[in-house]
């Protein structure tokens, strides 16, 4: 049984597209053949295309069932794309793109000069360059044609051309530093070594970063507010971090229409004052700000994708941060299992950061073998695109739920696995690598005063180590040997 563009979109569609769809259907004349094919893919969970031909084999279209289905797949688009006209104003500056084009090659110039003035105004408003060069290339257009025919005909309109370009280079500029900054925190969201911290002080002399005037759009001025906080924020500057997280937020508060327009904005400023919040502890802010995006009306599946998975991500972390893991694996259970039709857009590294997180509520509960299951989820994803200070953590967690379950065969495996990790990513600290060193050749637990020797030698080399900070923030060595002295 194999996977299907068409039975995907299908499963896709609200109960009003479906009705938008129907109606429309009924216009055609004959024998709605393909709203009963509709109706037979919507109704398998998973498809299956046999079962289908099956069903219609006695119908005309099954010898070129191929050109059936990208019909009803075409048709869908259609209405689609009528039903959400105008759910966006760039798709609705757009459509009257379309008419203008139209209303330009049926001689209609004047009607075309209408549509121009109506549309310039809303891409005026959202700052839509791209769309206001059209515009500005179809005036041009029009005012050739015009002058053809009439030589009296006189038009006066400023070419914006330069302008546009210049701006929606501006918002170029800012996308490539923006690039530029997520791969380095793909990679960590930790400095490794003085080459990266080079790196960040170079980004922060940036004159684009520098002083806000260079950012010349609201989209710009997005970019600016969002790299600022984000840089800031590796490179130590939590306070400056914090305060342009909050610009962000206010900046994009003050315009409604920015944030229907495009809400996946407004739920990574959250995003981002929500994470400093579990950094600082601030959790009065924590729960003021999470109740902004569970009280906010996001319409289409992508939004609301982003929305769980943010909230999942965030309750997960800010139950961990105040070690309420019954509440923790609550939420998992209730939560996740309730919105497998959302799993195929979740964003990789949400996902990614929501096992880890239960991985870790399961572990600190005790329950080992089921931490483990989400573990393994981690450690099993090879994405490059994937955050490694998060996989490294998951390495190591995978070690001590291994050896509470007491697998001690596996252990020499997992910590040379483990170990290489690190240090092929800049990550073997010489904490990490004195903690990890106790399961090397650590006693069975049967014998316990041989295992608490050896754990107080191992405490002692860890406490002589100067440097304190560990690749794993959420699991702290020192209690962790000391839980098991004791």
């Amino acid at each position: 049984m194999k996977s299907n563009n068409l039975h995907s979109l299908i499963k896709s569609l609200t109960k009003s597209e479906k009705r938008f769809i129907t109606l429309n259907t009924q216009i055609h004349k004959g024998d709605k053949v393909y709203l009963k094919l509709l109706e037979a893919i919507d109704k398998q969970d998973i498809y299956d295309e046999k079962l289908i031909l099956h069903q219609f084999k006695n119908e005309a279209f099954i010898n070129q069932f191929s050109v059936a289905k990208n019909y009803l797949q075409s048709f869908i688009l259609k209405q689609l794309r009528h039903f959400h006209s105008n759910l966006k104003a760039s798709i609705e500056c757009k459509n009257y793109l379309i008419e203008v084009e139209i209303l330009f090659w049926k001689g209609q110039y004047r009607l075309a000069e209408k549509h121009i003035i109506k549309t310039e105004k809303i891409a005026k408003k959202y700052e839509f360059f791209l769309i206001l060069e059209d515009l500005n290339n179809w005036r041009s257009r029009i005012y050739t044609a015009q002058l053809k025919l009439d030589t009296d005909y006189k038009i006066t309109f400023e070419d914006q051309s330069k302008t546009n370009i210049e701006m929606y280079q501006n918002i170029l500029d800012y996308k490539e530093l923006t690039n530029t900054t997520q791969l380095l925190i793909k990679k960590s969201e930790i400095i490794r070594d003085s080459k990266e911290q080079l790196v960040y002080d170079k980004l922060l002399k940036n004159p684009l970063l520098v002083d806000a005037n260079n950012a010349k759009s609201n989209q710009a001025k997005y970019g600016y507010y969002v790299l600022n906080s984000v840089i800031k924020r590796m490179v130590g500057e939590v306070d400056e971090s914090e305060k342009y997280r909050k610009d962000l937020l206010t900046f994009l508060e003050s315009k409604p229409y920015l944030i229907q327009e495009n809400p996946i904005h407004y739920i990574a400023a959250i995003h981002n004052i929500l994470m400093n919040c579990l950094v600082v502890k601030d959790y009065e802010l924590f729960e003021k700000t999470i109740k902004k995006l569970k009280n906010y009306d996001f319409k289409m599946p992508h939004e609301k994708a982003y929305v769980f998975s943010t909230l999942c991500l965030f309750e997960l972390g800010y139950y961990t941060e105040r070690k309420e893991y019954d509440n923790a694996i609550k939420f998992v259970e209730t939560t996740l299992s309730n919105y497998n039709e959302l799993s195929g857009l979740l964003n990789m590294e949400h996902e990614f950061l929501l096992h880890y997180h239960a991985g870790l509520a399961q572990y600190h509960r005790g329950e080992y073998n089921q931490a483990l299951k989400w573990i393994n989820k981690v450690i099993n994803l090879t994405s490059k695109e994937l955050r490694v200070d998060v996989k490294a953590s998951a390495y190591i967690l995978n070690i001590l739920i291994h050896y509470d379950l007491e697998n001690n065969d596996i252990l020499p495996y997992l910590l040379k696995s483990t170990v290489a990790f690190l240090k092929q990513n800049k990550m073997f600290r010489k904490i990490d690598q004195v903690f990890l060193s106790t399961f090397s050749n650590i006693p069975l637990k049967s014998n316990k005063k041989e295992t608490i020797f050896y754990l107080t030698q191992k405490l002692q080399e860890m406490n002589k180590v100067k440097e304190k900070n560990t690749i794993i923030s959420d699991v702290n060595y020192f209690e962790w040997i000391k839980n098991r002295i004791s």
